[in-house]
């Protein structure tokens, strides 16, 4: 069964840019299906908590209609082509056009800088706010450059879902549980501008759905331990 860091790994992609043969492994049957059910798993089980035995895991899988809608599940079960995936990047990942629907933090958090009379303080729909400068600060931190790609948005949804993939291969997982409790609550915000996209954003709305549902899981774990 797929890790944990795995899933978030494929999380990344799907946001992010990823070459056509890359793409294609990704989203290949067996390798789909393996995301699918880490992506259930966790919804189901305690997010990042110790890896159990196989025999433990063998319990009873909830269908991801338990967690998402139908819709979402049907888009999800069919991902995007090379080329869907490449449109769609074109017209709603891509800054400046009028259906832009870019999944970055600082676009859906007020900007403030941690000044608090700052120019733009309180001013949402800006990039380079707080967290835009904590995640280059964590990139550094873990001895690594943001990628040239992400030069102007570090707070980029792929980053953070390649962060937290990070954080779990070094065994961070208290760490990662942290970040990813801390970074997504942006998405119910995100959600509702894929929304206006139609049908045509269904397949993201499914992903974010499940990243929400893990978010929601930690805030529970978190509250509850409190």
């Amino acid at each position: 069964m797929m890790e944990d860091e795995a899933v978030f790994s494929v999380l990344a992609q799907c946001f992010g840019p990823v070459d056509e043969d890359s793409w294609r492994q990704l989203t290949a049957g067996h390798a789909w299906t393996e995301f699918l059910d880490g992506a259930r798993r966790l919804l189901q089980d305690e997010a990042f908590a110790p890896q159990k035995a196989p025999i433990a895991r063998a319990r009873r899988r909830c269908p991801l209609q338990e967690f998402l809608a139908s819709g979402e599940v049907n888009a999800l079960y069919t991902p995007p082509t090379f080329a869907e995936k490449q449109a769609f990047a074109a017209r709603h990942f891509t800054g400046g056009l009028p259906e832009s629907a870019l999944p970055v933090e600082s676009l859906y958090r007020p900007w403030s800088n941690g000044i608090a009379h700052a120019p733009f303080s309180q001013q949402a729909g800006l990039y380079g706010g707080d967290s835009a400068q904590y995640a280059r600060e964590l990139v550094e931190r873990l001895g690594m450059e943001v990628p040239p790609a992400f030069a102007a948005c570090p707070d980029h949804l792929a980053l953070e879902l390649d962060l937290t993939a990070v954080l779990l291969r070094s065994g961070m997982r208290d760490e990662a549980r942290s970040f990813a409790a801390e970074r997504f609550g942006w998405l119910t915000a995100y959600r509702l501008r894929l929304l206006e996209l139609g049908d045509d954003a269904r397949f993201y709305i499914g992903l974010v759905d499940v990243i929400v549902g893990i978010h929601t899981g930690l805030i529970h774990d978190q509250q509850a331990s409190a």
